[in-house]
């Protein structure tokens, strides 16, 4: 294994811990962001009793990556020779359990949901995180053949797994109920978000921003990929009947979907009221979030929102759907509404908008809910995961 970090050789340290770092070795979607976000925080609780390797596929390092990689705890591994980096798929699922054991690793924390093969016969332990199981609850976005695959995959490292996190209290519902998952299994340990989220955004930042994104002066906020999932059709249809000094903002990355949503703008005449973000950079979001009226989230269906946890840390009323997992990342200071409710929507915007006192509440409210995504509660949660399994780190 080749290591891209130089890892300090005196550094007294007590346990090994491995993690799937596929998907925090990539850009900003919410697995992504969830991988960084606790491999960073379990570095910096346990700074001495542990040391973790994280196994990548590609040697080509995101720069969120690279910052994580740069913990003195921390070491990024990729596969060893050729044949392994062209088959970077089979080594993650069949040959990383030889690595780990050289690399005497004594639990394996699979953060995308997918346990590698024969660590039971190497002796090293496992917990799987489970972000969502939207395949299920949403069967028609998906083909049978996709689901079938997934769920195979899924039930495979379920059960193989020591130990599994659900990101919320309705994945771990949908487990029991679609899957036949043992609850006494599975712990509840939500994401956080980056510390950018939590720094004062001043005055200076939120006009650099709004000049260089050419932001409106009241705008509604979205973000996210682009999918059918998001229900960013309902907002675009309920906007006719939102003042129309208010527009809308969405930031996010393209997909088919995106032709879609800006067919409904124009045949709405709205395109001078939407404005499409694309590439946005990670360090002006606070920004853009802090800007906003407020922050709009009506998916269908979400196993976490790690957007919505951003945009009450940065201080933004949330208007969230009811029907998955948005309660628990908004708290009792947003407000919630059907995922099919345009008039609730509207209704609620008019109220954030001209009731100055009730926006003042929901971010103050947002505020103090969100302090129970910190680091270090969340990685006090993880290392009791860790703790009911044998592996017994120490905070520090």
């Amino acid at each position: 294994m080749r290591a891209h970090t130089r890892v300090e050789l005196d550094m007294k340290r007590s346990f090994t811990i491995g993690f799937d770092a596929k998907h925090a070795n990539r850009g900003n979607t919410t697995r992504s962001s969830y991988a960084r976000f606790i491999i960073g925080a379990l570095a910096d609780a346990c700074p001495k009793s542990a040391y973790f390797r994280m196994y990548i596929e590609s040697v080509e390092l995101h720069k969120e990556f690279e910052a994580l990689a740069m913990h003195h705890n921390v070491e990024a591994m990729e596969p060893d020779g050729v044949l392994w980096r062209r088959l970077s798929g089979l080594w993650r699922l069949w040959h990383v359990g030889r690595d780990m054991e050289l690399g005497d690793v004594e639990l394996y924390h699979a953060l995308a949901g997918v346990v590698p093969f024969g660590l039971e016969r190497r002796n090293i332990r496992s917990v799987a995180t489970i972000h969502s199981l939207e395949f299920l609850r949403l069967r028609r976005l998906f083909s049978p053949i996709f689901n079938l695959y997934r769920r195979a995959i899924m039930l495979s490292s379920m059960r193989r797994a020591d130990r599994i996190v659900a990101v919320s209290e309705c994945v771990k519902r949908d487990l029991v109920r679609y899957l036949r998952m043992d609850a006494e299994k599975i712990d509840v340990i939500y994401g956080g978000c980056h510390r950018r989220f939590t720094e004062p955004v001043s005055m200076e930042q939120v006009d650099e921003v709004r000049e260089r994104y050419n932001l409106p002066q009241r705008y509604l906020l979205i973000s996210g990929t682009h999918s059918p999932r998001k229900n960013m059709e309902l907002i675009i249809e309920a906007l006719p009947n939102i003042d129309p000094d208010i527009s809308l903002v969405v930031v996010g990355r393209g997909t088919k979907h995106t032709e879609t949503l800006l067919r409904r703008i124009k045949a709405l005449g709205l395109e001078h009221r939407v404005v499409m973000l694309y590439g946005v950079a990670d360090e002006d979001m606070p920004a853009i979030y802090y800007a906003a009226l407020a922050y709009l989230m009506l998916s269908i269906y979400e196993g976490f929102s790690t957007t919505v946890v951003e945009a009450i840390s940065v201080g933004v009323p949330v208007i969230a759907a009811k029907g998955s997992s948005l309660e628990e990342a908004g708290g009792d200071g947003s407000i919630y509404l059907e995922p099919n409710d345009r008039e609730g929507l509207v209704k609620a915007v008019e109220r954030i908008a001209e009731d100055t006192a009730l926006r003042q509440s929901m971010i103050d409210r947002g505020r103090d809910y969100a302090s129970r995504f910190r680091p270090e509660v969340i990685a006090y949660s993880i290392l009791n995961t860790y703790r009911r399994i044998g592996v017994d780190i120490p905070m520090e």
